[in-house]
């Protein structure tokens, strides 16, 4: 797919459309390149400059809220738009051509490659990663339970990444606390922005959402450890210049009480059922 050759991973964009706007949505002026068209997930990849007000310049797909938006519209097109974000969505209500330019080229090589990747069944490495109170938190300190696993960071600014996942999460937890036959599984929350999200921000954060101490961990360390880690699901991760903002592409993963992947979900088209359903399909510890 288009997208896995793009300059970076990035996630899928994947929420419902509607042509209405919430009262509180907020609209930004966006200017950039095209980088990519998937007319059948309604979505455009984009390289665009800062976002005044909301976010630097990046490379993200941004879902359109009518199809016919991408009509004519190639990669290299220059374009202006205008993003709308709501509470767990963000949408370019208008995408308009306004000249064309050579596309840079991308790196050479896959950012991952097959052999980086964890498979079904195969035991989530142990890699050395802290959890939000500062408790060193190896993977293996939470086996005998089963787990459902996902990347963040607090910074966010899209509403239908990380903070979606926080929502998913947050729902997960109330159907564990109301279900006996979950009582085992634990959440874990892997920061991608390591140098920001130290204990005490992630400890701010858990707080925020409502995290039930000793069943959902939000783990953080040094950066070569964290985005090794990440890199084993999929997820990739880029910073660059300081004034730029993260980039990455979603994953959550279900492990099993044995600490084996059981299976893994990409980009944000999950729902917090599917995740339970997966979670009590999952071998469980021993009574």
């Amino acid at each position: 797919m288009w997208w896995t050759r793009a300059l970076v991973i990035v996630a899928v964009v994947a929420s419902a459309a509607a042509c209405t706007r919430t009262p509180d949505a907020r609209q930004y002026e966006v200017h950039g390149q095209i980088l990519g068209v998937d007319r059948d997930r309604q979505e455009v990849l984009v390289r665009h400059e800062d976002i005044k007000g909301f976010m630097p310049a990046m490379t993200m797909p941004y879902r359109v809220n009518d199809p016919a938006l991408l009509d004519g519209k190639q990669p290299g097109d220059l374009f202006t738009a205008t993003l709308v974000v709501e509470d767990v969505r963000a949408y370019l209500s208008t995408l308009t051509t306004t000249g064309h330019a050579p596309l840079e080229a991308p790196p050479a090589g896959p950012l991952i490659t097959d052999a980086d990747l964890l498979k079904e069944g195969e035991v989530v490495p142990d890699h050395a990663l802290v959890d939000h109170t500062g408790t060193p938190r190896p993977l293996s300190s939470l086996r005998g339970g089963r787990i459902a696993l996902t990347f963040m960071y607090t910074r966010c600014p899209l509403p239908d990444f990380c903070p979606l996942m926080d929502k998913h999460f947050a729902a997960v937890q109330q159907e564990i606390r109301t279900s006996p036959d979950l009582s085992d599984v634990r959440l874990v929350s892997v920061t991608l922005d390591p140098d920001y999200d130290v204990p005490a921000v992630l400890e701010r954060h858990a707080k925020a959402l409502g995290a039930e101490r000793g069943r959902w961990y939000f783990l953080t360390g040094k950066p070569d450890d964290v985005l090794a880690f990440a890199k084993r699901f999929g997820v990739t991760a880029q910073s660059g210049d300081p004034d730029i903002g993260l980039v990455h592409n979603l994953r959550t993963a279900v492990i099993d009480a044995h600490g084996r992947l059981v299976t893994a979900y990409s980009g944000n088209t999950w729902t917090p059922a599917e995740l339970v359903a997966d979670l009590r399909k999952a071998p469980a510890p021993a009574h």
